[in-house]
């Protein structure tokens, strides 16, 4: 933590000598955004849809959220139609997913100077934000890293876009797929809102999966409430936990 807030000022005192900072540097800053993301409880919703070219199939599932420090992400499906076995790559998404954000475990895929190295390709402006454009290169060969290109808020140090190929293969469906992210700014914590990934495997051929973010209802260590798209209401129906 202290080599993580000696970044963060070496950041500043950077930016008000008008220098370029650092790869590791920003990646450092970064981290320490993504710190109050983890310390935060929230949960949502999720909309899930990922349609395969090669079978001609589809697949949509409505997902519950649920995060809180300490105890990672629990996940409940409460709306599902389409292909089975296209529902079955989704629900094991969520499962590696929910494993992943497991104390001790989330800290393993965070972006940051521990699991990527960094440079800086220029400057960009994503959905009105002056941004920081960097190359992203993983430490090690996981399904959680992408090999990319973030995109850095420039004032906030907090990732807006990232967009990528994972390091390796996320499983014998999916492969490695590429992904764009894109995150925004709730009740000061920056979440995902939008997710789309192309994938292609020897069995499955080409898929598509994209996902929704809404509904987030965030409580800060500050004890911030917020809510977005508080019009959506979805029945619980049978849950299946993750």
């Amino acid at each position: 933590m202290a080599m993580n807030v000696l970044w963060a000022a070496c950041l500043f005192t950077s930016i008000l000598e008008g220098a370029e900072p650092s790869g590791d540097q920003i990646l450092a800053a970064m981290a320490q955004v993504a710190a109050a993301r983890h310390a935060a409880v929230y949960t949502g919703w999720r909309e899930y849809s990922i349609q395969n070219r090669r079978f001609g199939k589809a697949a949509s599932l409505k997902v519950r959220i649920a995060y809180r420090p300490g105890a990672g992400k629990q996940f409940t499906i409460v709306e599902r139609s389409g292909s089975l076995k296209l529902m079955t790559v989704i629900e094991s998404l969520l499962a590696s997913e929910a494993d992943a954000s497991k104390p001790g475990k989330d800290r393993d895929h965070e972006i940051g100077p521990s699991n990527y190295s960094a440079s800086i390709l220029g400057t960009e402006t994503v959905d009105g934000r002056d941004c920081w454009r960097v190359a992203l290169t993983p430490k090690s060969k996981s399904k959680y890293l992408l090999k990319g290109t973030a995109w850095v808020d420039r004032s906030a140090n907090a990732l807006v876009r990232l967009e990528g190929v994972t390091a390796a293969n996320v499983s014998m469906w999916v492969g490695a797929p590429h992904v764009i992210e894109d995150f925004a700014l709730i009740a000061g914590v920056w979440l995902p809102v939008h997710t789309a990934s192309r994938s292609t495997s020897l069995w499955l051929g080409e898929s598509y999966l994209d996902i929704r973010y809404m509904g987030y209802n965030v409580v800060t260590n500050t004890g911030i409430e917020d809510q977005r798209s508080r019009d959506l209401a979805l029945d619980d129906g049978s849950p299946l936990n993750y």
